[in-house]
């Protein structure tokens, strides 16, 4: 299984912003900048991380996004779920298949889906930036104040 662009942006968009300080409003600029993504993209990634609760979004002059709640309450499991369509890995029905209604392979890619699930829904955001200080450094970001020694 390959997750899409979509959802890895998403998924560096909230590593980006667990990074910053708490109450610091970042700009999709900057993460467009930092990943090297088109703005574009990243104004979409942001609207539907917004929608989805994981993100909150301020509007203004100096409005910007943070993250919606703290990095141990988001799920990669749910992220990963809200980003990608994973209700079916692959469409029988569309390929025209000769073997579909003798095939097992739907049933065996739903119980691979639900195991992949499961691992997810062991780490949480704050797992992927666990490593913070490295972390900041690959990024050029300042250390947040709150875990510096």
């Amino acid at each position: 299984m390959q997750l899409t662009l979509f959802t890895d942006y998403a998924l560096r968009t909230l590593v980006y912003l667990a990074l910053q300080e708490p109450d610091r409003l970042a700009t999709i600029t900057e993460v467009a900048e930092t990943f090297q993504i088109s703005r574009n993209h990243v104004v979409k990634i942001v609207h539907q991380l917004g929608v989805k609760g994981y993100v909150e979004t301020v509007r203004g002059k100096h409005g910007g996004i943070r993250l919606a709640r703290p990095s141990e309450a988001i799920s990669l499991k749910d992220v990963v779920s809200d980003m990608e369509n994973l209700t079916c890995l692959m469409d029988c029905k569309r390929e025209a298949c000769l073997l579909t209604s003798g095939c097992r392979f739907q049933g065996i890619l739903r119980k691979a889906l639900r195991a992949f699930l499961t691992v997810l829904d062991e780490f949480t955001l704050a797992d992927l930036v666990k490593d913070e200080q490295r972390l900041c450094g690959l990024l050029s970001l300042p250390i947040p104040t709150r875990h510096q020694d």
